[in-house]
């Protein structure tokens, strides 16, 4: 288990999630929030752990706050029946999806505080304002 553990610590991107071969990745990133990570189905085949112990989707996501603004990224939430090594792997996933998205959030230039034609993109002061807070939702 210590290498799958060192190999999600490695994981930043997109392409590196899919190379897991834990399952299909779902990815919905947009300025109005999102997420990104596996089905709950191909996590619990993937540790042998029953499904009804995690989300229906689980890896990172990201509430729309309003106005252009977005919360913090966070990792999904599992059970607490979860416990040892298959704890530290879906911790581990849930902080490998949060870096991925944010790396798909700065490669879609979702977090450009300029537009290209010189403007000030006050959506993105205000999700760095939000995020830098720890503001995850706004209700």
């Amino acid at each position: 288990m210590k290498t799958k553990i060192r190999q999600l610590k490695k994981v930043n991107t997109y392409d590196d999630l899919e190379n897991l071969g834990i399952g299909k990745v779902y990815c919905d990133i947009g300025y109005r929030g999102g997420g990104i990570g596996f089905y709950a189905d191909d996590v619990a085949n993937w540790l042998n752990i029953a499904v009804e112990y995690l989300p229906s989707k689980f890896g990172a996501g990201c509430n729309y706050l309003g106005g252009g603004v977005r919360g913090s990224i966070f990792a999904s939430n599992f059970s607490n029946e979860i416990t040892g090594e298959n704890r530290k792997l879906l911790t581990e996933l849930g902080n490998a999806c949060v870096r991925v998205y944010e790396n798909c959030e700065n490669e879609s230039e979702l977090n450009e505080e300029e537009y290209s034609d010189g403007n000030t993109n006050w959506e993105t002061k205000a999700t760095k304002s939000a995020r830098k807070s720890g503001i995850i939702s706004a209700y």
